[in-house]
């Protein structure tokens, strides 16, 4: 039956990537509503890495507050922003130029030693690289795989219809010029732009993985979520000079991320192609956020990342549900089919 399943939903999720294509420039476009529900969600995030520099950050907004990370460390020098959450004047904000994204960044920043000072940060993130949308433009086979696994009825396809969020990124490049306390730090790295809106609740979720690296020629990504609805949905896609892959299946000790926080963690990728790659990641620092009063909490974490051999650095990220029972739904996970 799971792989009747696996196929009947295949069909389904083809034929609806094909009658509802990803629409790019409403995405782009997407704003908050007035009056709209705290549960959505429109957030913008910048991640870009070096040999020895590591830059990200995060905005998202609701109707009721604003998300803010901004992190920096460039071997020498490790900046985060400490206050994370604003009901108004986020020191954050982004703004779309016919070039690409301009970021702005005004606020306080805390050192290594704990001594916090005003910083500014101007930046613009540009890309000659399409975007990858999450459900458009993956494979259907890895959802068909994790929908084929859960037990079907009206309740189910109900429940999945909740997960209705746009999510995509994009590769490019980012520059800009980042001050403080008298230092000034010239940042000109390979970047990922993400960009998501839609309901999220984040006690919603179980708990999610995320790995993404970047150099200068490649991009990796691998990403992990498990809902209510959903207990294991896994995608990937590895770009290569402008050439995409996209994974359709994988394998990796998924006990290790069931609540801890692994300093390293190896996956190996089956890609569309019919090859095989292998993904080592290894944490290098961590930087812990909380949401909605501990209900989901995260830990972004820098990393050296390597695709058979080659080297990338980038996110090794991981979060969950403050209730350790709901993790892939409290079930034994070397028994889910995957």
């Amino acid at each position: 039956m799971y792989k009747l399943k696996t196929l009947i939903m295949k069909k389904q999720i083809a034929k609806k990537q094909k009658s509802k294509p990803f629409d790019y420039e409403a995405a782009e476009s997407f704003m908050l509503a007035e009056d709209e529900s705290p549960l959505v969600n429109n957030s913008y995030y910048f991640s870009a890495h070096g040999e020895k520099e590591s830059f990200y950050c995060r905005l998202g907004l609701r109707s009721d507050r604003t998300e803010v990370w901004f992190y920096y460390n460039n071997g020498d020098e490790r900046l985060v922003a400490k206050t994370n959450l604003y009901k108004t004047n986020p020191p954050l904000r982004v703004k779309r130029t016919e070039s690409g994204w301009d970021v702005f960044y005004d606020g306080e920043l805390t050192d290594e030693h704990n001594n916090c000072s005003n910083a500014t940060f101007e930046g613009h993130f540009s890309s000659n690289h399409a975007p990858v949308d999450f459900f458009s433009h993956m494979p259907p086979v890895c959802t068909a795989r994790a929908m084929a696994a859960e037990k079907w009825s009206k309740e189910f396809f109900a429940e999945v219809q909740k997960n209705n969020q746009v999510h995509y990124e994009q590769t490019g490049r980012l520059v800009g010029l980042l001050k403080i306390a008298g230092a000034e730090y010239n940042i000109d790295l390979p970047c990922v732009r993400d960009h998501s809106f839609g309901a999220r609740e984040w006690e919603y979720m179980n708990n999610h993985l995320w790995i993404m690296g970047v150099n200068e020629r490649s991009q990796i990504n691998f990403s992990m979520v498990s809902y209510p609805s959903l207990t294991l949905l896994e995608v990937g896609n590895l770009m290569v000079d402008g050439k995409m892959r996209f994974m359709t299946g994988c394998s990796y000790r998924r006990e290790l991320v069931m609540g801890g926080f692994p300093e390293t963690l190896t996956l190996n990728l089956k890609m569309d192609d019919g090859s095989r790659l292998k993904v080592v990641v290894s944490k290098e620092d961590e930087e812990r956020y909380s949401f909605d009063g501990g209900a989901y909490n995260f830990s972004e974490g820098v990393a050296t990342i390597t695709v058979d051999g080659e080297k990338f650095r980038g996110i090794f990220e991981l979060g969950y549900n403050r209730n350790p029972k709901r993790i892939f739904n409290g079930k034994e996970i070397r028994k889910l089919k995957v």
